[in-house]
């Protein structure tokens, strides 16, 4: 019986130290609050684009992507971009009327980021 304990605690132990590090990216955007959209809404609408440019700064700097290959992976990360990024979190934040500028960083899984998105 105690083997057989030995084996499940080496086996989770094994697990758990074998996913992947994960990397930090930051990233920033500027946002023109337009009428009908709340503050908490333009906020968040903000943070999701800055946590985007981040990966795809990130992304953009470990494959150097040609300027059609830009776009279509801008076009590729904002549908997935919430899955992929854990603990955003912003950095700075700036309201200036109806302009909102916010500087992001959140935690990224590279293995998991490309196998989302298809690249190699």
């Amino acid at each position: 019986m105690n083997h057989i304990k030995k084996v499940i605690l080496l086996s989770i132990i094994s697990i758990i130290f074998a996913q992947s590090p994960t990397e930090t990216v930051e990233g920033s955007h500027t946002l023109t609050k337009i009428d009908g959209v709340g503050i908490y809404e333009a906020i968040d609408l903000c943070l999701k684009q800055a946590i985007i440019n981040g990966v795809f700064d990130y992304l953009n700097s470990k494959n150097d992507f040609s300027d059609e290959e830009k776009s279509e992976m801008l076009s590729k990360l904002a549908p997935v971009v919430e899955m992929c990024v854990m603990e955003p979190s912003i950095m700075d934040q700036t309201i200036d009327g109806n302009t909102i500028f916010i500087r992001a960083k959140g935690q990224v899984d590279p293995m998991i980021l490309n196998s989302i998105l298809g690249l190699e």
